[in-house]
């Protein structure tokens, strides 16, 4: 039986997130943010994040509403950065583990096997539905990025994309 790999023309979609994608932002809604969407910004490995805040005030000490990652030193923290915020500034060291959220980089690395399976339209863009090792994606056509992933029977959505806008001061505490 020939072993499945990832095919020639959906490698050179996913080469496209590597070359044409420096910095992105998205609003990011999986199975850790329920019905509410993240704020994303990436950035080579800083990442930073806002969580959807139940509670809009910020008047406590703890209080916080972005979370910064750094994937080289597998570091997370919290912060107060929002103009509202009683207490600006770090608030705590955060477990790595359990604040890193995948981004749409992390879907489409390491896999091992990846075949395009249809064409589908997302937020009117096109993408590729493709089935892989990590689930089905669907990557847009010019950026090679997934704009939706199922994987698990869990669904992963990723909108309001805008790619190479992120400064270093977006991912930076």
């Amino acid at each position: 039986e020939a072993k499945q790999e990832i095919s020639a023309e959906v490698k050179e979609l996913f080469d496209k997130s590597k070359t044409r994608v420096r910095s992105i932002y998205y609003k990011y809604r999986g199975p850790e943010t329920g019905s509410n969407f993240y704020e994303f910004y990436v950035k080579g490995d800083k990442i930073r994040y806002k969580p959807y805040l139940e509670i809009k005030s910020l008047d406590k000490q703890d209080s916080y509403d972005t979370i910064f990652i750094d994937k080289t030193a597998k570091t997370a923290q919290s912060y107060c950065t929002a103009a509202y915020c009683a207490y600006k500034g770090k608030k705590e060291d955060l477990s790595y583990a359990n604040a890193y959220l995948p981004t749409v980089f992390d879907w489409i690395d390491g896999l091992t096997k990846a075949s395009k399976v249809g064409e589908e339209v997302i937020d009117s863009r096109s993408t590729w539905k493709i089935d892989t090792n990590k689930g089905v994606l669907w990557v847009d056509v010019f950026y090679g990025i997934p704009l939706k992933v199922e994987s698990g029977g869990k669904t992963y959505r990723f909108e309001q994309i805008a790619v190479n806008s992120v400064q270093d001061s977006d991912v930076v505490p």
